[in-house]
């Protein structure tokens, strides 16, 4: 009996290392002021095919247009969509030596942890084509087990998008939000 009841321990602390509250960290900045003529175009698409990013592109325009935004032809605000699936316990830094900055920190595993982490992270980028500047930057990020990509673009969307058409700051906002789901 105390075997059985140890077994079922070490097998609910297993799937409970893949299971639980996910963090999406969010980070984004209104650099100026939106145009009155919301109109924008998406960037030009990249040479390689991806399925997720070309159902991240289309949820974006989805949402700009919820906000407001027109698709248009000759648009004055051209938008960037950018996906990334990479190993989590893998850190990203930039710079040079004197300047270096961490871009991503790398993850530990958690305990019991049955499989490694990977992190989605979505960017979107908003220029202002008449006056020559970056109007919005959004970026969201989660750390998934065995969520894949396509799971978490809805809220990677509305993450990355939920500083659009604030106040201009000069400093990037910063928040973590958390969800209830499947790592």
């Amino acid at each position: 009996m105390i075997r059985s009841l140890a077994w079922i321990l070490a097998g609910a602390m297993t799937v409970a290392g893949c299971a639980g509250p996910i963090q999406t960290r969010v980070q984004t900045h209104q650099l100026i002021a939106a145009p009155e003529q919301k109109n924008f175009a998406l960037s030009a698409i990249d040479a390689v095919a991806n399925r997720d990013l070309a159902r991240a592109r289309d949820m974006v325009a989805e949402s700009l247009s919820e906000r407001g935004y027109q698709p248009s032809a000759d648009a004055s605000i051209l938008v960037h969509v950018a996906l990334s699936d990479r190993p989590a316990d893998i850190a990203i830094n930039a710079g040079d030596k004197d300047s270096e900055q961490s871009i991503a920190a790398a993850k530990t595993q958690k305990r019991f942890q049955s499989c490694k982490d990977r992190e989605h992270r979505l960017t979107i980028s908003l220029f202002d084509q008449l006056r020559g500047t970056k109007l919005y930057s959004g970026s969201a990020a989660e750390y998934h087990c065995k969520g894949t990509i396509a799971q978490s673009l809805s809220f990677l969307v509305n993450s990355a998008l939920s500083g659009l058409d604030q106040q201009p700051t000069d400093i990037p906002r910063s928040v973590t939000r958390t969800r209830e789901g499947r790592e």
